[in-house]
Order: structure tokens, then C-alpha cells, then sequence
């Protein structure tokens, strides 16, 4: 089933086509509002494409995307990655506010598996809620019908709130919401799917800390170098503060391996260094690293990486690159692995 409607509350932009003039615009609401905000910027190129970039008290959180009627979850990096192949010209915005448990609620449909998934014909669901209420669990069930996709939230094992994106459910009056849940899961004629999750914990992205307003307009851009546009021009990153800069004895760095089939090592180097799977300075057992994929270098006394037409692309904290200066602590991530760059 192609689920492509979400439940809505404060929505501050809806279905707009794309311009970077109005992200720009939406970005700046978001770190300028004197109340934090808590929700989601979702681009759509289809009733049922969805990408999302949740925002949690004011500042990014997590990404996902809802795809052909497929879910998944992943860092805010990886977001810029997958809007690399899509035309983001041709999306459409919406920005939503939310309170936290229909940010929860999302959150969970798209990063996490649901522990029942089945036709409700087919799942009882009232014996799952006596569980959940045995438990004193909080978890939510969510119900999806006709391309649309709503929240039941449980607190302590109790029906506690319900977030509808069916508007053409007319919700009984003056029944217990366990009971509403039942009347929606089972109505007659009508195929609903049910996703039950045993409870509510979701985690930020891991690199969510590392974006501000202007890398995020370049990552929801596709990832896409701007135009000469003086209103929406980035700010020069020629001699960027905090970058490593050549000093007049040979320079050498730290590469610590953090995540990939070296994991927990650490190299020396000093540039030039190529980096690769084979006849490089720094020599990386990972099948998805090319032959000769990229390279640590001096530019004008600044230290750049640089990725040399590798077939899986380099990353600096999420976002692709083709060449950029460095700074202490960046993370590099080429093929499976990924190199936190110190000084030496």
C-alpha cells in the first residue's frame, strides 16, 4: 500500500513548489523563532515520494524518506545523498509544526520495524492493547488506509492520543480510544494495514550536530552548487575558520578510522596523500573504496581533501564533495569507512 499522506497540525508551508528562495526562507524560521520549533520539512516529487528533515526544539534531527510505499531512515548526510539523483526543482515544500508525539510517531514509522506488520483482519489488535496496558508500556499503533497513514499512541499501557491524516473518518463520540482504534482497524469493506511498535525510543542522527542553516540549503538543494545569485551566494570557503593550514615544516595529521573494516586504527600522514584500495599512501581493505579515491593536499597553504572521480563519491560530515578544505575533527567518509582527521 502507498501510504502518501502524513497527519498535519500547524502547517507553516504547504505544498509550495521548490525555489531555494523558500527554503532559505523556511530555514531562517527555524533558527530564528523565538520558541524552538518541533517538526518537519518534507519534499515531495509524487503523491507517494516523500523526503523528510525533522527538526527537534530548533535544530536538526534525523532525516528519512517514504518511498513507493517503503519507509527508511538515515543520517541527515545521507539525506543530501539520496536527493543527488532526484530533481528536486521539480518538488514541491511543506513545513509542518508538531507536538513531540506525532514527531515520535513519524519518526518511528521511518526509522524503525515494526515488531507486527499485517492486514488488521488478520492481527487483534485488542488483544495487543490488553498487552500493552498489562505492560504499562508506551508504544503506538499505526493504522493505514486509503494512501494515508494515523497514529495511535499509547502512554503506561493506556490509549492516550490519536493524529488522523483520514479525513474522511467520521471518529465516534464519547468512546474509549482503544474502542476508536477498534472501529477504525475494523471497518467493514475497507483494508487497513497495522504497523505495532513496542515502544517509543528514537534516536538522533549522528551527524545532525554538524549542519547549520547554509549547509542544510546546499544539502536539500541536491547537493547542488549554488548560482551566481547575490541574495542566496554562500559565504567563501577559500580560507574557512578552523581549517588546518600548512605549516613550514611538513605537515602530518591523524586519520582514526571510526567505522569501516579497519575500525579502531590510526595512520600518519602527511600530504600529499593519496587514499585507495591499492598503491595508495593510506591503503583501505574496503571493497567500496575505488582504486584511487581521493586525496589529502595543500591549496594555498590550506589543507583540502579532494575526491578524485571515485565511484562511490567522499563525504565530509554528510555531505558529498568534490573538493573542500578540512578542519580538525571532520569526518571523511569514503566507500564504508570513515576517517576522523586530527592533528598528528
Amino acid at each position: 500500500m502507498d501510504i502518501c499522506q502524513f497527519p498535519e497540525q500547524n502547517v507553516l508551508c504547504k505544498s509550495q513548489p521548490f525555489s531555494r528562495k523558500l527554503l532559505r526562507g523556511l530555514l531562517e524560521k527555524v533558527f530564528t523563532m523565538s520558541a524552538p520549533l518541533t517538526g518537519y520539512l518534507r519534499l515531495s516529487d509524487s503523491a507517494v515520494s516523500h523526503y523528510f528533515l525533522f527538526f527537534f526544539n530548533g535544530a536538526p534531527y534525523a532525516a528519512g524518506e517514504y518511498v513507493n510505499g517503503k519507509p527508511a531512515g538515515f543520517t541527515i548526510g545521507e539525506l543530501g545523498q539520496h536527493l543527488q539523483s532526484a530533481d528536486v526543482d521539480t518538488m514541491t515544500l511543506t513545513f509542518s509544526e508538531t507536538d513531540p508525539v506525532l514527531f515520535k510517531n513519524m519518526l518511528l514509522l521511518l526509522h524503525k520495524k515494526p515488531f507486527v506488520k499485517a492486514p488488521a483482519d488478520l492481527v487483534d489488535l485488542d488483544v495487543i492493547a490488553r498487552q500493552f496496558g498489562a505492560g504499562k508500556v508506551t508504544a503506538m499503533i499505526a493504522l493505514c488506509r486509503n494512501a494515508t497513514c494515523n497514529f495511535f499512541f499509547f502512554r503506561d499501557g493506556k490509549a492516550a492520543l490519536a493524529h488522523y491524516a483520514d479525513r474522511d473518518f467520521e471518529r465516534p463520540e464519547g468512546v474509549p480510544l482503544e474502542e476508536e482504534l477498534h472501529c477504525y482497524a475494523y471497518q467493514p469493506g475497507s483494508q487497513v494495514e497495522a504497523c505495532v511498535f513496542g515502544d517509543m525510543v528514537v534516536a538522533e542522527a549522528d551527524d545532525a550536530w554538524q549542519f547549520d542553516r547554509d549547509m542544510l540549503l546546499t544539502l536539500l538543494s541536491g547537493g547542488k552548487t549554488f548560482r551566481a545569485d547575490a541574495e542566496l551566494a554562500p559565504p567563501s570557503i577559500t580560507d574557512p575558520a578552523g581549517a588546518f593550514r600548512q605549516q613550514p615544516d611538513p605537515a602530518s595529521f591523524t586519520l582514526r578510522v571510526e567505522s569501516g573494516p579497519q575500525q579502531g586504527e590510526s595512520h600518519t600522514v602527511t600530504p600529499p596523500c593519496l587514499i585507495g584500495r591499492k598503491d595508495c599512501d593510506l591503503v583501505l581493505s574496503d571493497n567500496e573504496v575505488s582504486r584511487r579515491h581521493a586525496e589529502l593536499k595543500f591549496v594555498d597553504q590550506i589543507l583540502v581533501i579532494e575526491d578524485l572521480m571515485s565511484t562511490n563519491g567522499t563525504q565530509v560530515n554528510g555531505m558529498s564533495i568534490t573538493i573542500l578544505p578540512l578542519a580538525p575533527n571532520d569526518l571523511i567518509t569514503v566507500g564504508e569507512t570513515r576517517l576522523r582527521i586530527l592533528p598528528a
